[in-house]
């Protein structure tokens, strides 16, 4: 089953498909509250999702509300922060104007209890640097205050640097200030940065061509796309097409997209990387010095849908030099217009796609504005280090032992209609599910367990493909992403 993706504009948080309508319903839904809008806002250089709430009489706990919307809200929809406002703001057309809503302050609305020992203060202080706010309690719970997967591989990276061995599970695990500073223990490896070239053996390295930076070899889960794609150019899952309506108060113009372009080609190695699977001992990534993004201009929308269909079926040529990206936009009355972005999968994920959505949209309108934007912070982590993580795993006979013991006894699934082999042609079926009913009990369930939608509809997958075949106990995969955890990691880009 290929999930498709949707072809009309979206609204995205920390890669999460995000429904204003729905998170807006459900603050109207609280006592106390007259009307209410909510809105993607950034806080400290962090997008982040806030509320702004109208009361009824002289004020409203915007804590209860927070808790309230807990109670029928996955995570990732309650606003990070509640705001009273004495009014929705409105265009002349009527339409709320977000643009006039104030900023918010991003902070623990809870009782504050200040950190007390050495570690918890120390903790507090990366806690709130990390996060953006200004103060930590001891009680404030990481989540709460805005922090999400990707955080808490910066968190677990600027604590590590700070001499306070931790890891992400850790932060899920114990989520507040006071908690994480109690379980410090030993054990956390220390991480050192792979040198340019250092995973290639010498008759590769003595084969690359000039103008290079760097080469690794490809991951598994790269090798294993490219071999799906070469079995089937029209692989969908693995061409990424992404388009959204971009409302700007400023005619378009392409040089501040092109010159954004530029500078996120320097900055990320996958930009530039291109693909090469025969011409060495391994499959290899090739990290060149330059690249340009094409970038595709047309005058009208008119034919906007035609171009997003007709783009999902024209993937990439991996032997092409990079990048594995092109950039298209079609113009309509000004000032609006649609960007459509597409990339392949080989060089990026849901993480890091979403990274580039917004540095791609910030640093255009920063440059539209006649502004310069802000230099970003070097790291020191790169992609090759997760390919060097990957091989050392590869290697170990102790993580081969894990998984051997793991799938030890349990026979390859076999579903009904599975063909002996797989040489026969691809056939696809298509059918939309509308699940509109279902929505509102999915993520109260959610909710009700303290899991993602996405968990829900995992078990919803494992609970039918038990009951198409007899097997007692049976394996099915799923793709996460996955960083080193240092400091900076969770801006690196690649697959």
């Amino acid at each position: 089953m290929e999930f498709l993706g949707r072809l009309d504009a979206q609204v995205k948080l920390r890669g999460v498909r995000v429904e204003l309508g729905e998170v807006e319903s459900a603050l109207r839904s609280c006592v106390g509250v007259r009307d209410a809008v909510a809105s993607v806002v950034e806080v400290g250089g962090r997008r982040v999702l806030a509320g702004f709430v109208v009361p009824v009489g002289s004020g409203v706990d915007v804590v209860g509300v927070r808790e309230v919307l807990r109670g029928v809200l996955p995570e990732v929809l309650v606003p990070s922060v509640v705001m009273v406002v004495d009014v929705v703001p409105v265009d002349p057309n009527g339409k709320v104007d977000r643009r006039q809503l104030p900023v918010p302050v991003l902070g623990d609305e809870s009782v504050f209890v200040a950190p007390v020992s050495v570690v918890e203060r120390a903790v507090a202080a990366v806690w709130a640097r990390v996060l953006g706010v200004d103060v930590v309690g001891v009680e404030s719970s990481f989540f709460d205050l805005g922090g999400d997967s990707m955080l808490a591989v910066s968190l677990v990276g600027a604590l590590r640097a700070a001499g306070y061995p931790t890891s992400v599970r850790d932060v899920f695990a114990y989520r507040t200030v006071r908690g994480l500073a109690a379980s410090f223990g030993e054990g956390v490896d220390e991480w050192e940065p792979v040198a340019p070239f250092a995973l290639l053996s010498d008759a590769d390295r003595a084969a690359l061509p000039d103008g290079l930076t760097d080469a690794y070899p490809a991951t598994q889960a790269q090798v294993g796309m490219a071999v799906e794609i070469a079995k089937d150019e029209s692989a969908a899952p693995y061409h990424i097409v992404h388009t959204m309506r971009v409302d700007d108060e400023l005619p378009f113009d392409v040089e501040p997209l092109r010159a954004t372009l530029a500078e996120l080609v320097a900055r990320h190695d996958t930009l530039r990387t291109s693909i090469d699977l025969t011409g060495y001992s391994v499959p290899m990534q090739l990290v060149h010095a330059e690249a340009q993004v094409p970038v595709a201009v047309h005058a009208e929308a008119t034919g906007h849908s035609a171009y997003v269909a007709a783009e999902r079926d024209r993937p990439f040529d991996l032997a092409t030099p990079p990048p594995l990206l092109r950039v298209a936009v079609h113009r309509e009355d000004d000032p609006a217009w649609w960007l459509t972005v597409s990339v392949s999968h080989l060089i990026t994920g849901g993480w890091d796609l979403n990274l580039l959505l917004a540095d791609l949209r910030d640093g255009y309108h920063r440059r539209r504005r006649g502004e310069q934007p802000t230099p970003a912070e070097p790291v020191a982590v790169r992609y090759a280090d997760f390919v060097a993580a990957e091989l050392s795993a590869l290697d170990s006979e102790a993580d081969a032992a894990y998984w051997r013991e793991v799938v030890t006894g349990t026979p390859k699934l076999t579903l009904p209609g599975t063909p002996a082999t797989d040489s026969g042609p691809r056939q696809v079926c298509r059918t939309e599910v509308d699940i509109a009913d279902l929505d509102g009990a999915l993520r109260g369930l959610a909710s009700s367990l303290g899991v993602p939608v996405k968990a829900v509809l995992h078990a919803a997958h494992l609970k039918v493909m038990s009951q198409l075949t007899d097997e007692r106990r049976f394996y099915t995969g799923l793709v996460c992403d996955a960083r080193p955890e240092v400091r900076g990691a969770e801006r690196v880009h690649g697959m």
